[in-house]
Protein backbone atom coordinates (compact mmCIF):
# COMPACT_ATOMS: atom_id res chain seq x y z
CA UNK A 1 0.00 0.00 0.00
CA UNK A 2 1.32 3.45 -0.93
CA UNK A 3 2.48 5.56 2.01
CA UNK A 4 -0.02 8.35 1.25
CA UNK A 5 -3.01 6.00 1.24
CA UNK A 6 -1.76 4.24 4.36
CA UNK A 7 -1.49 7.54 6.23
CA UNK A 8 -4.87 8.70 4.91
CA UNK A 9 -6.58 5.59 6.31
CA UNK A 10 -4.70 6.09 9.59
CA UNK A 11 -6.08 9.64 9.75
CA UNK A 12 -9.62 8.30 9.36
CA UNK A 13 -8.94 5.82 12.15
CA UNK A 14 -7.88 8.74 14.39
CA UNK A 15 -11.25 10.39 13.76
CA UNK A 16 -10.02 13.04 11.32
CA UNK A 17 -11.58 14.36 8.14
CA UNK A 18 -9.22 14.80 5.17
CA UNK A 19 -9.28 15.96 1.56
CA UNK A 20 -7.08 15.49 -1.52
CA UNK A 21 -4.93 18.41 -2.68
CA UNK A 22 -2.60 19.16 -5.55
CA UNK A 23 1.07 18.64 -4.71
CA UNK A 24 4.25 19.53 -6.57
CA UNK A 25 2.59 21.39 -9.45
CA UNK A 26 1.40 24.93 -10.21
CA UNK A 27 -1.73 24.38 -8.08
CA UNK A 28 0.34 23.29 -5.10
CA UNK A 29 -1.76 22.71 -1.94
CA UNK A 30 -5.09 23.68 -3.57
CA UNK A 31 -8.03 21.25 -3.15
CA UNK A 32 -7.92 18.63 -5.92
CA UNK A 33 -11.06 19.52 -7.89
CA UNK A 34 -11.03 16.54 -10.26
CA UNK A 35 -10.80 13.96 -7.48
CA UNK A 36 -13.44 15.71 -5.39
CA UNK A 37 -15.91 15.94 -8.29
CA UNK A 38 -15.25 12.32 -9.29
CA UNK A 39 -16.26 11.14 -5.80
CA UNK A 40 -19.38 13.29 -5.46
CA UNK A 41 -18.01 16.36 -3.69
CA UNK A 42 -19.38 19.05 -5.97
CA UNK A 43 -22.07 21.68 -6.48
CA UNK A 44 -23.56 23.36 -9.58
CA UNK A 45 -21.70 26.32 -11.03
CA UNK A 46 -23.97 29.34 -10.32
CA UNK A 47 -23.02 30.86 -13.69
CA UNK A 48 -23.47 27.61 -15.62
CA UNK A 49 -25.72 25.06 -13.84
CA UNK A 50 -24.71 22.35 -16.31
CA UNK A 51 -21.14 22.59 -15.04
CA UNK A 52 -19.94 21.21 -11.69
CA UNK A 53 -17.63 22.88 -9.21
CA UNK A 54 -15.68 20.98 -6.59
CA UNK A 55 -16.75 21.55 -2.98
CA UNK A 56 -15.03 20.21 0.12
CA UNK A 57 -17.50 21.92 2.46
CA UNK A 58 -19.31 18.60 3.20
CA UNK A 59 -15.99 17.31 4.56
CA UNK A 60 -16.22 20.00 7.25
CA UNK A 61 -19.22 18.19 8.75
CA UNK A 62 -18.59 14.51 7.90
CA UNK A 63 -15.35 12.64 7.09
CA UNK A 64 -15.01 10.70 3.83
CA UNK A 65 -15.45 6.95 3.69
CA UNK A 66 -12.53 4.56 3.41
CA UNK A 67 -13.69 3.72 -0.13
CA UNK A 68 -13.58 7.39 -1.12
CA UNK A 69 -10.13 7.83 0.40
CA UNK A 70 -8.87 4.77 -1.47
CA UNK A 71 -10.16 6.25 -4.73
CA UNK A 72 -8.44 9.57 -4.00
CA UNK A 73 -5.02 8.14 -3.26
CA UNK A 74 -4.84 5.13 -5.59
CA UNK A 75 -2.68 7.26 -7.87
CA UNK A 76 -0.36 9.54 -5.94
CA UNK A 77 1.20 11.51 -8.81
CA UNK A 78 0.92 15.23 -7.92
CA UNK A 79 -1.57 14.36 -5.19
CA UNK A 80 -1.28 15.26 -1.52
CA UNK A 81 -3.45 15.20 1.56
CA UNK A 82 -4.76 17.87 3.90
CA UNK A 83 -6.40 17.71 7.31
CA UNK A 84 -9.82 19.37 7.56
CA UNK A 85 -9.19 21.35 10.72
CA UNK A 86 -11.61 22.22 13.49
CA UNK A 87 -14.14 20.29 15.51
CA UNK A 88 -14.80 17.76 12.72
CA UNK A 89 -11.27 16.39 13.23
CA UNK A 90 -10.92 17.30 16.90
CA UNK A 91 -7.85 19.43 16.25
CA UNK A 92 -6.73 22.84 15.09
CA UNK A 93 -3.32 23.70 13.64
CA UNK A 94 -0.98 26.54 14.54
CA UNK A 95 1.19 27.36 11.53
CA UNK A 96 4.64 28.80 12.31
CA UNK A 97 5.78 30.15 8.95
CA UNK A 98 9.34 30.49 7.70
CA UNK A 99 12.57 31.02 9.60
CA UNK A 100 10.91 33.63 11.81
CA UNK A 101 8.11 31.21 12.66
CA UNK A 102 10.50 28.39 13.53
CA UNK A 103 12.53 30.69 15.77
CA UNK A 104 9.34 31.87 17.47
CA UNK A 105 8.20 28.28 18.04
CA UNK A 106 11.57 27.49 19.64
CA UNK A 107 11.25 30.53 21.92
CA UNK A 108 7.92 29.16 23.17
CA UNK A 109 9.48 25.80 23.93
CA UNK A 110 6.81 23.87 22.03
CA UNK A 111 7.15 20.53 20.24
CA UNK A 112 5.65 20.90 16.73
CA UNK A 113 4.09 17.91 15.03
CA UNK A 114 4.97 18.56 11.40
CA UNK A 115 7.98 19.95 9.57
CA UNK A 116 6.49 21.82 6.60
CA UNK A 117 8.09 23.15 3.45
CA UNK A 118 8.94 26.36 5.28
CA UNK A 119 8.14 26.07 8.96
CA UNK A 120 6.21 24.02 11.52
CA UNK A 121 2.66 22.88 12.15
CA UNK A 122 1.58 22.35 15.75
CA UNK A 123 -1.59 20.32 16.33
CA UNK A 124 -3.82 21.27 19.27
CA UNK A 125 -7.02 19.72 20.52
CA UNK A 126 -10.01 21.63 19.13
CA UNK A 127 -12.15 23.28 21.82
CA UNK A 128 -15.94 22.93 21.98
CA UNK A 129 -16.46 26.42 20.59
CA UNK A 130 -15.82 27.45 17.00
CA UNK A 131 -12.26 28.54 16.18
CA UNK A 132 -11.92 30.86 13.21
CA UNK A 133 -9.09 30.87 10.70
CA UNK A 134 -6.60 33.66 11.36
CA UNK A 135 -3.72 35.20 9.41
CA UNK A 136 -1.18 36.73 11.76
CA UNK A 137 -0.07 39.42 9.31
CA UNK A 138 -3.59 40.84 9.11
CA UNK A 139 -4.60 40.50 12.77
CA UNK A 140 -3.92 43.16 15.39
CA UNK A 141 -1.51 42.00 18.12
CA UNK A 142 -0.94 38.55 16.55
CA UNK A 143 2.64 37.64 15.49
CA UNK A 144 3.12 38.03 11.73
CA UNK A 145 4.69 34.58 11.49
CA UNK A 146 1.80 32.67 13.08
CA UNK A 147 -1.49 31.61 11.47
CA UNK A 148 -4.38 29.55 12.84
CA UNK A 149 -6.27 26.86 10.90
CA UNK A 150 -9.58 26.26 12.63
CA UNK A 151 -13.14 25.39 11.63
CA UNK A 152 -13.51 25.69 7.87
CA UNK A 153 -9.76 25.48 7.30
CA UNK A 154 -7.24 22.83 6.26
CA UNK A 155 -3.57 22.03 6.76
CA UNK A 156 -1.27 19.87 4.64
CA UNK A 157 -0.33 16.50 6.16
CA UNK A 158 2.66 14.18 5.69
CA UNK A 159 3.75 12.42 3.57
CA UNK A 160 2.67 15.08 1.03
CA UNK A 161 5.54 16.48 -1.06
CA UNK A 162 5.01 20.07 -2.21
CA UNK A 163 7.18 22.25 -4.41
CA UNK A 164 8.90 23.53 -1.26
CA UNK A 165 9.68 20.02 -0.07
CA UNK A 166 8.20 17.10 1.88
CA UNK A 167 6.01 17.37 4.97
CA UNK A 168 7.38 15.16 7.75
CA UNK A 169 6.07 14.14 11.16
CA UNK A 170 8.31 15.22 14.05
CA UNK A 171 6.19 13.43 16.68
CA UNK A 172 3.27 11.03 16.96
CA UNK A 173 0.22 12.72 15.36
CA UNK A 174 -2.05 11.01 17.88
CA UNK A 175 -0.26 12.85 20.71
CA UNK A 176 -1.81 16.32 20.46
CA UNK A 177 -1.47 19.23 22.86
CA UNK A 178 -4.10 21.59 24.28
CA UNK A 179 -4.75 25.32 24.18
CA UNK A 180 -3.45 25.55 27.73
CA UNK A 181 0.02 24.83 26.33
CA UNK A 182 -0.07 28.29 24.70
CA UNK A 183 0.77 31.38 26.79
CA UNK A 184 -2.39 33.30 27.69
CA UNK A 185 -1.27 36.48 25.93
CA UNK A 186 -0.70 34.54 22.69
CA UNK A 187 -4.04 32.74 23.06
CA UNK A 188 -5.76 36.11 23.27
CA UNK A 189 -3.80 37.52 20.32
CA UNK A 190 -4.78 34.48 18.21
CA UNK A 191 -8.45 34.64 19.37
CA UNK A 192 -8.08 31.23 21.03
CA UNK A 193 -10.23 31.95 24.06
CA UNK A 194 -13.95 31.11 24.32
CA UNK A 195 -16.42 33.80 23.24
CA UNK A 196 -18.62 35.35 25.88
CA UNK A 197 -22.17 33.98 26.07
CA UNK A 198 -25.04 36.28 25.22
CA UNK A 199 -25.95 38.33 28.31
CA UNK A 200 -29.18 37.36 30.08
CA UNK A 201 -31.96 39.96 30.10
CA UNK A 202 -31.52 42.43 32.96
CA UNK A 203 -35.10 42.32 34.25
CA UNK A 204 -36.38 39.03 32.92
CA UNK A 205 -39.04 38.65 30.22
CA UNK A 206 -41.51 41.51 29.92
CA UNK A 207 -45.16 41.29 28.77
CA UNK A 208 -45.71 40.70 25.06
CA UNK A 209 -45.93 43.87 23.04
CA UNK A 210 -44.02 45.80 25.69
CA UNK A 211 -42.41 48.94 24.26
CA UNK A 212 -40.88 50.34 27.42
CA UNK A 213 -37.42 51.84 27.39
CA UNK A 214 -35.03 48.96 28.27
CA UNK A 215 -34.24 48.76 31.97
CA UNK A 216 -30.66 47.76 31.12
CA UNK A 217 -30.11 51.10 29.39
CA UNK A 218 -31.63 53.02 32.31
CA UNK A 219 -29.26 51.14 34.62
CA UNK A 220 -26.30 51.93 32.34
CA UNK A 221 -27.27 55.61 32.47
CA UNK A 222 -27.40 55.53 36.29
CA UNK A 223 -24.02 53.80 36.59
CA UNK A 224 -22.47 56.41 34.32
CA UNK A 225 -23.98 59.17 36.47
CA UNK A 226 -22.40 57.63 39.56
CA UNK A 227 -19.05 57.63 37.79
CA UNK A 228 -19.20 61.27 36.65
CA UNK A 229 -21.05 62.51 39.76
CA UNK A 230 -23.50 64.72 37.84
CA UNK A 231 -26.52 63.56 39.89
CA UNK A 232 -24.75 63.59 43.23
CA UNK A 233 -23.79 60.43 45.11
CA UNK A 234 -25.00 56.86 44.94
CA UNK A 235 -28.10 57.62 47.03
CA UNK A 236 -29.25 60.51 44.83
CA UNK A 237 -28.55 58.52 41.69
CA UNK A 238 -30.43 55.53 43.13
CA UNK A 239 -33.47 57.78 43.56
CA UNK A 240 -33.24 58.99 39.95
CA UNK A 241 -32.84 55.39 38.77
CA UNK A 242 -36.01 54.28 40.56
CA UNK A 243 -37.91 57.38 39.40
CA UNK A 244 -36.91 56.79 35.75
CA UNK A 245 -37.97 53.14 35.98
CA UNK A 246 -41.37 54.07 37.42
CA UNK A 247 -41.80 56.72 34.71
CA UNK A 248 -41.26 53.99 32.12
CA UNK A 249 -43.93 51.72 33.57
CA UNK A 250 -41.87 49.23 35.54
CA UNK A 251 -43.51 47.46 38.48
CA UNK A 252 -42.29 47.53 42.09
CA UNK A 253 -40.75 44.05 41.67
CA UNK A 254 -38.95 45.06 38.47
CA UNK A 255 -37.67 48.34 39.94
CA UNK A 256 -36.33 46.38 42.90
CA UNK A 257 -34.70 43.79 40.62
CA UNK A 258 -32.83 46.47 38.69
CA UNK A 259 -31.94 48.14 41.98
CA UNK A 260 -30.33 44.95 43.25
CA UNK A 261 -27.99 45.04 40.26
CA UNK A 262 -27.31 48.74 40.84
CA UNK A 263 -26.38 48.09 44.47
CA UNK A 264 -24.13 45.18 43.46
CA UNK A 265 -22.20 47.57 41.20
CA UNK A 266 -21.88 50.63 43.44
CA UNK A 267 -22.61 49.49 46.96
CA UNK A 268 -19.29 47.96 48.00
CA UNK A 269 -17.76 51.09 49.44
CA UNK A 270 -17.72 54.84 48.96
CA UNK A 271 -15.61 55.77 45.90
CA UNK A 272 -13.12 57.79 47.96
CA UNK A 273 -12.54 54.84 50.30
CA UNK A 274 -14.41 56.39 53.22
CA UNK A 275 -17.91 55.99 54.54
CA UNK A 276 -20.34 53.10 54.83
CA UNK A 277 -21.37 50.87 51.90
CA UNK A 278 -24.53 51.74 49.98
CA UNK A 279 -27.18 49.13 50.82
CA UNK A 280 -30.33 47.71 49.31
CA UNK A 281 -32.33 49.20 52.21
CA UNK A 282 -31.20 52.66 51.13
CA UNK A 283 -32.31 51.91 47.59
CA UNK A 284 -35.70 50.70 48.87
CA UNK A 285 -36.12 54.04 50.65
CA UNK A 286 -35.35 55.81 47.37
CA UNK A 287 -37.95 53.62 45.66
CA UNK A 288 -40.64 54.76 48.10
CA UNK A 289 -39.74 58.42 47.60
CA UNK A 290 -39.58 58.06 43.82
CA UNK A 291 -42.93 56.25 43.67
CA UNK A 292 -44.62 59.03 45.63
CA UNK A 293 -43.11 61.78 43.46
CA UNK A 294 -45.00 63.26 40.47
CA UNK A 295 -44.53 61.12 37.37
CA UNK A 296 -42.28 62.28 34.56
CA UNK A 297 -42.40 61.49 30.86
CA UNK A 298 -41.34 57.99 29.74
CA UNK A 299 -38.09 57.84 27.85
CA UNK A 300 -38.42 57.75 24.09
CA UNK A 301 -36.50 54.57 23.33
CA UNK A 302 -38.21 51.30 22.45
CA UNK A 303 -37.07 48.02 23.96
CA UNK A 304 -37.07 46.57 20.45
CA UNK A 305 -34.37 49.03 19.32
CA UNK A 306 -30.82 47.82 19.03
CA UNK A 307 -28.48 48.59 21.88
CA UNK A 308 -25.85 51.12 20.75
CA UNK A 309 -22.43 49.60 20.15
CA UNK A 310 -19.88 50.68 22.78
CA UNK A 311 -17.29 53.04 21.29
CA UNK A 312 -14.38 52.46 23.67
CA UNK A 313 -12.75 49.50 25.36
CA UNK A 314 -13.82 50.74 28.80
CA UNK A 315 -17.45 51.05 27.69
CA UNK A 316 -17.31 47.54 26.26
CA UNK A 317 -15.79 46.20 29.49
CA UNK A 318 -18.60 47.80 31.51
CA UNK A 319 -21.13 45.93 29.36
CA UNK A 320 -19.56 42.48 29.74
CA UNK A 321 -17.71 42.52 33.07
CA UNK A 322 -20.37 40.63 35.01
CA UNK A 323 -20.45 37.91 32.32
CA UNK A 324 -16.75 37.14 32.71
CA UNK A 325 -15.53 34.26 34.89
CA UNK A 326 -13.65 35.43 38.02
CA UNK A 327 -10.18 34.85 36.56
CA UNK A 328 -11.04 36.91 33.47
CA UNK A 329 -12.55 39.67 35.61
CA UNK A 330 -9.27 39.90 37.50
CA UNK A 331 -7.23 39.93 34.28
CA UNK A 332 -9.38 42.62 32.66
CA UNK A 333 -9.16 44.78 35.78
CA UNK A 334 -5.37 44.44 35.84
CA UNK A 335 -5.05 45.26 32.14
CA UNK A 336 -7.06 48.47 32.35
CA UNK A 337 -5.22 49.49 35.52
CA UNK A 338 -1.87 48.97 33.76
CA UNK A 339 -3.02 51.02 30.79
CA UNK A 340 -4.29 53.85 32.96
CA UNK A 341 -1.06 53.81 34.96
CA UNK A 342 0.88 54.16 31.70
CA UNK A 343 -1.18 57.24 30.73
CA UNK A 344 -0.57 58.90 34.10
CA UNK A 345 -4.14 58.62 35.30
CA UNK A 346 -4.41 59.06 39.09
CA UNK A 347 -4.66 55.78 40.96
CA UNK A 348 -7.75 57.10 42.77
CA UNK A 349 -9.60 57.31 39.43
CA UNK A 350 -8.60 53.75 38.62
CA UNK A 351 -9.77 52.42 41.98
CA UNK A 352 -13.07 54.28 41.61
CA UNK A 353 -13.65 52.86 38.13
CA UNK A 354 -12.79 49.29 39.13
CA UNK A 355 -15.22 49.51 42.03
CA UNK A 356 -17.90 50.86 39.74
CA UNK A 357 -17.71 47.88 37.36
CA UNK A 358 -17.89 45.54 40.36
CA UNK A 359 -14.26 44.52 40.93
CA UNK A 360 -14.04 43.63 44.64
CA UNK A 361 -10.24 43.84 44.85
CA UNK A 362 -10.02 47.31 43.26
CA UNK A 363 -7.39 48.86 45.61
CA UNK A 364 -5.14 45.78 45.53
CA UNK A 365 -5.36 45.43 41.74
CA UNK A 366 -4.71 49.12 41.13
CA UNK A 367 -1.71 49.23 43.45
CA UNK A 368 -0.18 46.13 41.85
CA UNK A 369 -0.66 47.58 38.37
CA UNK A 370 0.86 50.96 39.24
CA UNK A 371 3.84 49.29 40.94
CA UNK A 372 4.37 47.09 37.86
CA UNK A 373 4.33 50.22 35.70
CA UNK A 374 6.87 51.97 37.92
CA UNK A 375 9.12 48.91 37.67
CA UNK A 376 8.74 48.98 33.87
CA UNK A 377 7.51 45.41 33.78
CA UNK A 378 6.35 44.11 30.39
CA UNK A 379 2.69 44.72 29.67
CA UNK A 380 0.82 41.39 29.94
CA UNK A 381 -1.35 42.09 26.89
CA UNK A 382 -3.91 44.83 26.25
CA UNK A 383 -7.56 45.39 27.07
CA UNK A 384 -8.31 45.74 23.35
CA UNK A 385 -6.86 42.30 22.59
CA UNK A 386 -8.55 40.81 25.67
CA UNK A 387 -11.97 42.00 24.49
CA UNK A 388 -11.61 41.20 20.81
CA UNK A 389 -10.34 37.71 21.65
CA UNK A 390 -13.70 37.15 23.36
CA UNK A 391 -15.61 38.54 20.34
CA UNK A 392 -16.67 41.70 22.19
CA UNK A 393 -17.55 44.27 19.54
CA UNK A 394 -16.98 47.97 19.98
CA UNK A 395 -15.79 51.06 18.13
CA UNK A 396 -15.83 51.78 14.43
CA UNK A 397 -13.77 48.70 13.59
CA UNK A 398 -16.63 46.37 14.56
Amino acid sequence: MAALLEEALACLARGCSILPVHAGNDRDKDPHSALLIRTGYHRPDPENPARLRASWKPLQTAPPSAETVTAWFANTQNVGMALVTGRISGRIVIDFDGDEGRAYAHSLGIRPHVLTGGGYHWHLRAPEWRVGNLVGKSTHDAPDCVDVRGDGGNAILPPTVTRKGPYLYLRDPADIDTLDDLPLTLREALRLVPPLPAPPPMTGPLPRGDDRYPSSRILDWALQKVQDGTLGGRNDTGYHLAWALYNNGYSHAEVLQVGQTYVSHVGHQHPDGRGAPYTLDEYRASMRTAYAAPRGEPWGYSSTDARPTPQTATQALEDVYTQLPPEDQARAAHLIAREWAATGRPIEDTIRYLRLIGHDAAPKTARAAYVAHERRETMPGSLDTFLRARRVRYGRST
